[in-house]
């Protein structure tokens, strides 16, 4: 289950002058004074650039800020004028290819970024670039070419281990793919990220090893929700239900609208030990938090007929069909319960 905010801080100053009485009104006046540092760099920038209009290079600072500020607009007026003035510089493609994704544009993307890698071959975050997008179009020889170009000069580079490990894994070839992350791991003990792909591949393989891999992604992150779901769904899967139920409370009490970890909690409550109740209670916990939820509407109607509640029942499974209009064992459960 598993995609930046600048948060701006506005702090209001009340104006106030020493030994100077001040009436009602003027007691209750306050400033708003933005101190945030990239509105303070912005408008250093500004100056800069009133002086200096033509001059690329601050053009070009003053982009990279506004797409840090989300301003994706006024940095493509701004990258349009570096352009404009100098078009010989990796680096100034690459901003454009940043914007293009941002507009979901991939073709102008690409493009912009084989610019930069044709007038700097060596440019890193480039190569990249454009291997992120060629992983997110499926096109898996072209990305893994790219990335293996960046391992052979950077060995420790993780994040390239990572996406090439995935670009495997997405090609079905696990076998490589956990031998990249493992690098990565290699390269950065402390690397979450390769931790948690090596516990969903070994989760997948039923290979006891998973565990540990999600249990090491939880020391590293001790609030994830990924990875106590990973582990907790492995512990119930393997029958470790008091283990799973800790990892599955663990993660509701970190996000309570949690609906899955909901779900699997009226599972285990429902299936494996029959405490109709306290299932039902984490399916409707769950449906709260996706009202689309309609696995959670069937199951907790199939608790209100266990416990001889067909009315109710009759209600969930409705619901259910209701979001999903083929499901059979709904349409069962409605016509066990309805007498029809």
């Amino acid at each position: 289950m598993k995609n930046y905010l600048i948060i701006l801080f506005v702090l209001a100053v009340a104006l106030t002058s020493c030994g100077e009485k001040k009436t009602e009104s003027e007691k209750t006046e306050a400033a708003v004074v933005d101190t945030t540092p990239a509105t303070k760099q912005l408008e250093a920038l500004n100056a800069q650039i009133t002086a200096k209009p033509n001059d690329a290079a601050l053009l070009h600072e003053r982009a990279r800020l506004y797409i840090d500020m989300k301003r994706f607009q006024d940095a493509l007026i701004d990258m349009n004028k570096v352009m404009a003035i100098d078009s010989s510089k990796s680096t100034y493609f690459l901003t454009m290819a940043d914007l293009s994704f941002a507009a979901n544009r991939t073709y102008d993307a690409k493009t912009n970024l084989e610019h930069a890698i044709a007038l700097d071959p060596e440019n890193t975050a480039a190569i990249m670039k454009l291997a992120e997008l060629n992983l997110i179009v499926r096109q898996y020889a072209a990305s893994v070419t790219l990335l293996t170009k960046v391992l052979e000069k950077d060995k420790l580079n993780t994040a390239a281990w990572l996406m090439r490990g995935i670009n495997f894994k997405e090609n079905g070839d696990t076998v490589r793919a956990i031998s990249d992350f493992r690098s990565a791991i290699e390269a950065d003990p402390k690397f979450y990220s390769a931790y948690m792909q090596l516990g969903i591949l070994y989760q997948l393989k039923n290979d006891p090893i998973a565990e540990g891999y999600f249990s090491n992604a939880i020391k590293l992150n001790p609030g994830s929700e990924e990875a106590l779901y990973g582990r907790g769904l492995w512990y119930q899967d393997h029958d470790k239900l008091d283990k799973a139920i800790q990892d599955y409370t663990t993660i509701v009490q970190l996000n309570p609208n949690n609906a899955n970890a909901h779900f699997n909690l009226g599972y285990i409550h429902q299936i494996y030990l029959k405490v109709y109740p306290e299932a039902m209670k984490h399916y409707s916990r769950a449906i709260l938090a996706n009202p689309k939820y309609a696995e959670a509407y069937y199951n907790r109607g199939l608790c209100l007929e266990a416990v001889g509640n067909n009315r109710d029942a009759a209600t969930d499974f409705q619901a259910a069909l209701n979001i999903r209009s083929v499901y059979p064992v709904a349409e069962e459960g409605l016509k066990r319960v309805s007498g029809k």
